[in-house]
């Protein structure tokens, strides 16, 4: 039985397409970690009487928090704006603590993490900003075991963006098609595709290892146990 492989070619199960690959780069969320934005749209819902569904309308399906990720608004700035829109009063300590309080482990990534990085060298590419990264960045281990990190708030662009693909690029270094790249989002998987790049779309870590088996990505070394 055959499949499409990432270029959208058939490849049978038995005999799938060999891959040189010398870097991988991951996204953050829902890949290396859980996010779950719905426990902030909750908590601003509850304090402005209103749904959580429209505190995601106003601030992540509007203009407002790709301003805030790609740095044209500064964190104090999209917490007056939020504050104004939702007619809210909430401290701003209290404010951040609700906005960074929404990442959690994704099991198993750790060792899957600590394993390549014996192998390649590892990169973050992320639509995020300065209080999501400043709170991840201490409390996740895997994500210190990343070589560079290319956040959409330091270049001042997002995926599905060319400059964030094209930062991406000058970053690592080195040929798109021998950089594997992962994202849970379709639309950005497809995106850094045109660029040359092998991408995957992310959904379990099982199914990555899986992936990685098929592909010969780890030759003969041991794999990584899942716990």
């Amino acid at each position: 039985m055959s499949e499409p492989d990432e270029s959208g070619n058939l490849w049978n199960d038995r005999k799938p397409q060999a891959l040189h690959i010398t870097a991988i780069i991951f996204d953050l969320g829902n890949v290396l970690i859980k996010v779950d934005h719905g426990r902030f749209c909750r908590r601003i819902g509850e304090l402005a009487g209103i749904s959580p569904q429209e505190v995601y309308a106003a601030v992540f399906a509007s203009g407002l928090e790709p301003a805030y990720d790609t740095g044209r608004l500064s964190s104090e700035a999209f917490y007056r704006e939020v504050s104004r829109l939702l007619h809210i009063d909430l401290p701003f300590p209290r404010f951040c603590k609700w906005w960074q309080d929404v990442f959690d482990p994704m099991e198993g990534m750790d060792q899957i993490v600590a394993a390549l990085a014996d192998r390649y060298p590892l990169y973050l590419a992320s639509n995020t900003n300065v209080l999501h990264f400043s709170y991840v960045y201490p409390r996740f281990p895997l994500v210190r075991r990343l070589t560079r990190f290319i956040l959409s708030y330091r270049v001042g662009s997002r995926k599905p963006e060319t400059a964030f693909y094209e930062a991406l690029i000058r970053e690592v270094q080195r040929p798109p098609q021998q950089c594997l790249f992962l994202d849970d989002k379709a639309p950005f998987v497809e995106a850094a595709r045109t660029h040359g790049l092998v991408a995957w779309q992310f959904s379990t870590p099982e199914d990555f290892i899986s992936r990685l088996r098929r592909h010969g990505l780890y030759g003969s070394n041991p794999e990584p146990r899942l716990p």
